[in-house]
């Protein structure tokens, strides 16, 4: 069953669609740098078209997301704006970053003693999410890592500890992440904090209660991964260098959002998550 989007969130998201439009030319204009100077305002008119239309489909894919097993994955978590995980880095990296979101939703979960909250969040090889990456991870030539993943949550369902289960699967992550440009790691962070933004905006209803603690959490995980990656990326050069900085300031604008992961209510809004996927879009596109 597919679940109800009450019609004041429904008014809601229409409006930050509108906002997100205006919000990517104001933002293209400030990070015109990245660009080069002659391509200001080729850069805003793109940025601005790929946001409105974008937000749309992320919008759709969280409304519309049917839960697996109880758990509350979203198939939204799946979609991508770009292309085939097989042959799009930007969209595999993506789909990596979800499953390592929802490897950090676990483990804070775990450690802090939240253990059956935790088990919710840790990914057996059979999940959708994962899943959606088998055929990528056949098309690269690669592993895949169902057997770390098959460990960790053996471990963890038996009340073990995890730490080194927990780390194996993160190194095989990195060991299965391709070499990509500063841009397209831009851009798979900016999806995943869109994603973040969708489960943000499932859990919290318009009165700031947290109605789906899973989803909230996902939310959190998402953002940590995505600044986990852009502490991984190093340059020298001096647009990529400030175009990453922005990224660091937008993610942690998001995280100021979580007080913790098992609170009733929240002050923020999704479209502070929304706001930091566009802005580091338009970085990213700036870059190409």
């Amino acid at each position: 069953m597919l679940p109800k989007v009450p019609e004041g969130k429904m008014t809601r998201r229409l409006k930050l669609m509108t906002g997100l439009s205006t919000l990517a030319a104001a933002s293209a204009l400030t990070l015109s740098g990245c660009g080069g100077e002659g391509e200001g305002g080729g850069e805003a008119a793109e940025a601005d078209t790929v946001v409105a239309a974008g937000e749309g489909e992320g919008e759709s894919a969280g409304v519309s997301g049917e839960a697996e097993g109880g758990e509350g994955e979203s198939e939204g978590e799946g979609a991508t704006r770009s292309g085939d995980p097989a042959t799009d880095n930007v969209a595999y990296v993506k789909l990596l970053g979800l499953v390592r979101g929802h490897l950090i939703a676990f483990i804070e979960l775990y450690q802090s003693g939240e253990r059956d909250m935790a088990l919710t969040h840790v990914k057996h090889p059979e999940s959708e999410l994962y899943a959606s990456l088998t055929p990528a991870f056949a098309a690269r030539g690669m592993p895949g890592f169902a057997d770390a993943l098959t460990a960790l949550s053996n471990t963890a369902e038996a009340g073990g500890e995890i730490t080194d289960a927990y780390s194996a699967v993160i190194e095989a992550i990195s060991a299965h992440t391709p070499n990509m440009t500063i841009s397209e790691q831009l851009l798979a962070v900016s999806e995943i904090v869109r994603t973040a933004g969708d489960e943000f905006d499932i859990a919290v209803e318009d009165d700031g209660a947290i109605t789906n603690l899973h989803e909230y959490q996902d939310a959190y995980g998402f953002l940590i991964a995505s600044r986990d990656i852009l502490s991984g990326l190093e340059t020298t050069d001096m647009n990529a260098a400030d175009a990453i900085s922005l990224a660091h300031e937008q993610v942690e604008l998001a995280l100021a959002l979580f007080a913790g992961l098992t609170e009733e209510t929240t002050e923020g809004t999704p479209s502070t998550l929304y706001g930091a996927a566009a802005r580091i879009e338009i970085a990213a596109r700036g870059l190409s």
